[in-house]
């Protein structure tokens, strides 16, 4: 999948979208840079590297940088490639990437926040006051591991501090499972009245955040003061993602309602929640049981990954990307697409959540 990739968007992964230092194209190289960690394959390097390049300047500064969580997503490239190559203009663009959701004395930051502190998910209208698990993934585990390279540990009290206050208000403790959204102000269509939070447990919504867990919990220190209440959460989210899957393997897109009306096995979702889940147990934070769960999941993905015209792989079943929705039915009218397709927006998320599954199921 990863040969396929580089060969259909060239020069670089801003060919799939022109969407730029964003998560839309970062989650993709992420994910690819799980296989080259694994196969140690110098292509996936240079392309993950010449897709950083066409926006890093000499100087570490980043061309059109995006101030919202999805736009934090491209730092994780930033460190990989200073770890890799050793050339200290990728440490100073992460650093840039730190400065942009942190702010500086020169330059404050232009992320909003909530009345409690909370990152907004992005800094505009529509969104206001609204944090999302999404958000989660997108800037903590840069958050935590550019905090230990820079030697700032605040940047991991940060990180762990935002983790637990959305999880406050958007882990549901009966279900195990995170709602998508959660608005401060009680204000969004889709928010609860008293608690302001959304309605459903999105697939992908949950993905997001097993991922943001288990990864900061990688890095994370075990002598931290959250680490226990990270870990808690990580394993509690996992019992209810064991709980939602279906008998056929898959995590549908709405998670605790599988036979519901137009429900559908959502592949993006359930691929992030198999890397999460075995990479939980290869890190020894989850029960060695749950390998079986992924392991299930792993091979469901594979079921919806056919043979598109050019000759490499197609994902079928991938929720289109969205923002936090109404209700259910909300959910069911964004229908399933595929990836690629021959006309239209190709969406990133499904190629991710394939890619990160199987660098931890691949071995």
């Amino acid at each position: 999948m990863s040969n396929a990739i580089m060969q259909r968007y060239s020069p670089t992964i801003d060919a799939m979208g022109n969407n730029g230092w964003d998560h839309a194209n970062s989650v993709v190289l992420h994910g690819m840079e799980k296989i080259y960690r694994r196969t140690g394959d110098k292509a996936y390097l240079q392309y993950i590297q010449a897709f950083a390049d066409r926006f890093i300047k000499s100087d570490g500064s980043i061309k059109a940088l995006h101030a919202s969580m999805d736009g934090m997503h491209p730092g994780v490239l930033c460190l990989f490639l200073y770890e890799e190559t050793g050339d200290k203009k990728y440490l100073q663009a992460a650093k840039t990437m730190r400065d942009m959701m942190l702010g500086t004395a020169a330059k404050p930051s232009t992320f909003m926040r909530t009345p409690h502190g909370g990152y907004w998910h992005k800094s505009e209208p529509r969104y206001k006051n609204v944090m999302t698990v999404d958000g989660l993934y997108m800037a903590y585990p840069f958050l935590v591991r550019y905090g230990l390279v820079a030697k700032e540990p605040a940047l991991l009290d940060l990180a762990a501090s935002q983790i637990l206050m959305v999880s406050a208000s958007s882990f549901d403790q009966r279900h195990k499972l995170a709602y998508h959204g959660w608005d401060w102000g009680k204000e969004q269509p889709w928010a609860h009245p008293i608690t302001g939070n959304s309605s459903q447990f999105w697939s992908r919504a949950s993905g997001w955040y097993s991922m943001a867990l288990v990864d900061v919990l990688e890095y994370l220190p075990p002598a931290h003061p959250q680490y226990g209440k990270l870990l808690f959460l990580f394993q509690n989210l996992a019992q209810g993602i064991k709980t939602a899957q279906h008998v056929d393997g898959f995590w549908y897109d709405v998670l605790d309602v599988p036979a519901g009306a137009g429900n559908f096995p959502e592949t993006s979702g359930s691929g992030m929640m198999v890397y999460a889940l075995q990479k939980g147990v290869n890190l020894q934070l989850l029960d060695p049981a749950y390998a079986a769960v992924a392991q299930r999941g792993w091979h469901a993905v594979q079921t919806n990954v056919g043979r598109f015209q050019d000759g490499g792989p197609q994902i079928h079943s991938v929720a289109p990307g969205m923002g936090v929705q109404k209700d259910y039915e909300a959910y069911m009218a964004i229908r399933p697409v595929s990836v690629p397709v021959a006309q239209g927006k190709h969406h990133a998320h499904g190629y991710m959540g394939v890619l990160m599954a199987a660098s931890v199921m691949e071995q």
